[in-house]
């Protein structure tokens, strides 16, 4: 079967979600970078907590005050941040909320109309909170736009670039329609795209009985997947080079998620790029499929791109 990539909205609003913290200003970098390129504006969100309990007593502040000096505060960090932008040409704007961060982030991006959400994958709180279940998990389960994300390395990074787009496909429409903005950045970067199938070993279990010496040969099989593995990447292959782009493509064998994180390392400035569920099947990209386990895993930064939603009764249980 012959598809071709869905048009892509071109990337011209970022929207970065910033905590305070020097882990979370790693997202910056990446930022700054993709709005050059892109021709892209930026948006910088700070979203200040309401404190659980503020005492009202005498002599100590209301939460009025509270809130009133944390934004100020955020607000001249953020300040600070832009200018750091805006030295390197890009057009930046700030907005300060109060109340859930991921919540306001999503609620920023959307009243900002932002192409891109853009996050750091753990913050001031570590990583408790921002990968394990709250704010990362919180925004890539409900955005409607693309989520980029980057896990800060612990030593020192050169500079942010791309040089190498890997799109993970495993054959369904929703991983395909990553592939247009794939295409979109790797245009842009004058990076090749590299194509990636993972045929998961799990899917060929032993069906014998090892107590009863039963032989099961899984090798044709396993052949005929990866053989059709491989001419599914080919076929797509061949629709991207007809749009002029440099393609290559990897069958791997073994855990999808392992497998394109391996493939993201083997050359330095790759860009993963996934495709995942819709709003009905957030809930297992986010808690422990494929597009969780990646971002979890990946030194490269990742890029998750929301799929169409599937039909009921046909929803994959893949990302």
């Amino acid at each position: 079967m012959t598809t071709t990539a869905e048009p892509t909205r071109p990337v011209r609003r970022i929207l970065a979600a910033l905590d305070g913290s020097p882990l979370a200003e790693a997202i910056l970098d990446p930022v700054r970078v993709l709005a050059t390129r892109l021709g892209a504006d930026v948006v910088l969100c700070h979203v200040v907590a309401v404190p659980e309990v503020v005492r009202t007593s005498t002599g100590e502040p209301t939460i009025e005050v509270v809130l009133k000096q944390e934004r100020s505060r955020a607000e001249a960090y953020l300040e600070a941040a832009a200018q750091r932008l805006r030295s390197a040409g890009i057009a930046v704007r700030t907005v300060t909320t109060v109340g859930d961060a991921a919540a306001e982030v999503l609620r920023s991006a959307e009243g900002h109309h932002a192409d891109l959400v853009a996050i750091a994958t753990h913050g001031r709180s570590g990583v408790r909170r921002w990968l394990y279940g709250s704010v990362a998990d919180a925004i890539i389960h409900s955005a409607t736009k693309p989520v980029l994300l980057l896990r800060p390395a612990d030593t020192p990074q050169p500079p942010f670039d791309i040089r190498r787009v890997v799109v993970g496909l495993d054959g369904s429409p929703i991983a395909e329609a990553a592939l247009a903005t794939a295409e979109d950045i790797a245009r842009r970067f004058d990076a090749p795209l590299m194509l990636v199938r993972v045929v998961e070993t799990s899917t060929l279990a032993f069906a014998g009985d090892p107590a009863a010496a039963i032989y099961v040969d899984y090798q044709r099989p396993f052949d005929l997947l990866h053989e059709g593995a491989e001419r599914y990447l080919e076929e797509r292959a061949a629709e991207v080079r007809r749009r002029g782009l440099n393609v290559e493509t990897v069958v791997a064998t073994g855990s999808s998620a392992d497998e394109l994180v391996a493939q993201s390392r083997v050359a330095n400035g790759a860009l993963l790029v996934l495709g995942t569920h819709g709003r009905s099947g957030w809930r297992a990209a986010a808690l422990g499929s494929v597009a969780r386990r990646v971002a979890l895993l990946a030194s490269s930064p990742v890029l998750l791109v929301r799929g169409a939603e599937p039909s009921v009764g046909h929803e994959s249980t893949k990302s």
